[in-house]
């Protein structure tokens, strides 16, 4: 138990390290290097958007340098932004409601007394990255995470097959916290359909490490659907295969009837706001 603790510790550092300099790009992009990235298309909202990103980018610089009390006022610099209705004009329903959900995220934690440091960064480069996906929606900086989680997969690999469980157990922990970094920014991305597969992949993989006495071919099996799994998340493969026959069929409909429902609300509640609008005119 304890080495598997530092086990996933180390693995912890490591990929906070490769966390900061993935998002540091955009932060310490030279100006035609920044302009180089793509826009967003209408000049109506560019500049609610471009202000958007910037606050979450300001954010993630105070998260990592410590400064608490001026990161909660980035959080509320980044929802002011959100609020308008330029921004929330150019997103889908689906990426409102994952958005707003990281904003929240982010102000329980910079709020929280108990929160540690690790929970401040995560939940900063998870809304760091969302609004990027929103700025620079064909270079979206998530993109880069590709390689990150290939590796874990592959580390997930090597750990079984050295009969590692407490290992493969501290993987599966890692590989999980990189994919919930980048999950909000692939939802805005348009990726719902394979968000869904990859939660389903990630919740069987970790119920397996979990298990005393589980079948290796289970295992092996698992493991195999890994890297189509995130080749279809990051589009590295022409047609994306239907969700694989490792994920059971109730994990499957559990997702997406949850994610169906969350939309259902949202759209529910902007047809509040504009009857109340309407009703007070």
């Amino acid at each position: 138990m304890v080495w598997s603790q530092a086990f996933r510790g180390v693995l912890r550092v490591v990929s906070g390290v490769v966390l900061s300099m993935v998002l540091s790009l955009s932060v310490c992009f030279p100006p035609g290097i920044a302009e180089a990235r793509d826009q967003p298309k209408s000049t109506s909202n560019a500049k609610e958007i471009e202000e958007l990103d910037r606050a979450a980018a300001m954010l993630y610089r105070d998260v990592m340098d410590g400064n608490i009390e001026k990161a909660r006022a980035d959080v509320a610099e980044v929802s002011r932004w959100f609020s308008t209705g330029q921004v929330q004009a150019a997103l889908s329903v689906e990426a409102i409601h994952a958005l707003s959900g990281s904003i929240l995220e982010v102000q329980q934690a910079t709020q929280s007394v108990q929160a540690s440091p690790d929970e401040w960064v995560k939940a900063a480069a998870n809304l760091r990255l969302a609004a990027d996906a929103i700025a620079h929606p064909r270079q979206p900086l998530w993109q880069q995470y590709y390689k990150i989680l290939k590796e874990d997969v592959s580390g997930l690999n090597s750990q079984f097959a050295k009969g590692n469980m407490k290992g493969f157990a501290a993987g599966a922990a890692v590989l999980e916290d990189h994919y919930e970094t980048i999950r909000t920014a692939a939802l805005i991305s348009g990726k719902t359909t394979e968000v869904v597969r990859a939660d389903s992949w990630i919740s069987y993989v970790k119920g397996l490490g979990d298990q005393q006495n589980v079948d290796a071919s289970a295992i092996r099996g698992a493991l195999e659907q890994g890297n189509p799994t995130f080749n279809a998340l990051f589009g590295r493969e022409k047609d994306a295969t239907a969700l694989a026959p490792f994920i059971p069929y109730e994990s499957e409909r559990r997702a997406e009837l949850a994610i169906g429902l969350m939309i259902l609300l949202t759209l529910a509640y902007v047809g509040y706001r504009k009857y109340r609008s309407g009703f007070s005119r």
